[in-house]
């Protein structure tokens, strides 16, 4: 066994890749390197476990965003019907002011004449 031992660097690359034989012939015979290991790979198993729990959806995800999804809809629904009886109600209130106004045609210019009105009696 040598007296030296690999860095934290060094036995974190080891950990990842395997690196060179000669590691890993130091760490099978020291303790000290071993233990440095253990608590190399407690920290990534937490922060496994600490990114899963961070990216795991909810369990009523679905429920919600279905329940979310039918309510946009609805209130959509219900402010489009809103909007049609406000135009009904503009157009209602269009004709009664200006009966001229059919269909949203454009005021015609009518002139009534006295022919017109006594059925072309002069």
């Amino acid at each position: 066994m040598s007296a030296r031992h690999p860095n934290r660097q060094r036995l974190q690359r080891w950990l990842d890749s395997g690196g060179p034989r000669r590691v890993s012939t130091h760490i099978e015979r020291c303790l000290h390197c071993q233990e440095q290991l253990e608590v190399l790979s407690a920290l990534d198993e937490e922060m496994v476990a600490d990114l899963q729990a961070a990216t795991t959806p909810p369990e009523d995800l679905r429920e919600r965003t279905h329940g979310g999804v039918d309510l946009r809809l609805r209130n959509e629904a219900a402010f489009g019907a809103l909007l049609d009886l406000f135009a009904i109600g503009w157009d209602f209130t269009r004709s009664m002011l200006d009966p001229e106004l059919t269909d949203g045609d454009e005021p015609h210019d009518i002139e009534t004449t006295a022919d017109d009105t006594d059925g072309g009696a002069a």
